[in-house]
């Protein structure tokens, strides 16, 4: 499995002292394997995010992206899988993806409950450079819609 752990704790040293962000990131693909091993890291995120393709929906990797809490310093990272889970302390956030040239931003707020993790689900363009790995199978879609 293809899964890689980002953990970042970006400081500022400022005199208003605005708190940084300290945030894990956990990416996978969506084959029966990863999901397995994805299950634990699901259970302990606070945000989910899902990338695809507009259109068919194929899942994208290599997205850059840059999670902004609405005061301090943002985490940046690039994904190795189509879908990431976070841990985020509770908040309001913008939540930016780039792929191909192509900027998606959106925002989103992590409850200071527990439960489900906040999902966001980001598709770009269909390029001429984007190879179709062929249909997408049921069992592919279904696993998509799952948190």
């Amino acid at each position: 499995m293809r899964k890689t752990i980002y953990l970042a704790t970006m400081a500022i040293a400022t005199a208003s002292a605005i708190p940084s962000l300290a945030a894990s990131l956990v990416c996978g693909g969506v084959g029966n394997d990863e999901r397995r091993e994805m299950a634990a890291a699901a259970g302990n995120a606070s945000m989910s995010l899902q990338f695809s393709l507009a259109g068919r929906g194929n899942f994208v990797a290599d997205v850059d992206v840059r999670i902004t809490p609405a005061k301090g310093e943002a985490f940046s990272a690039k994904t190795d899988g189509p879908i990431c889970y976070l841990q985020l302390p509770p908040g309001r956030y913008t939540v930016e993806a780039s792929y191909k040239g192509t900027r998606k931003s959106t925002s989103a707020t992590v409850p200071a409950a527990g439960g489900k993790p906040t999902r966001i689900a980001m598709s770009f363009p269909a390029g001429a450079s984007d190879i179709d790995p062929g249909p997408v199978s049921t069992e592919e879609k279904l696993q998509a819609s799952k948190p």
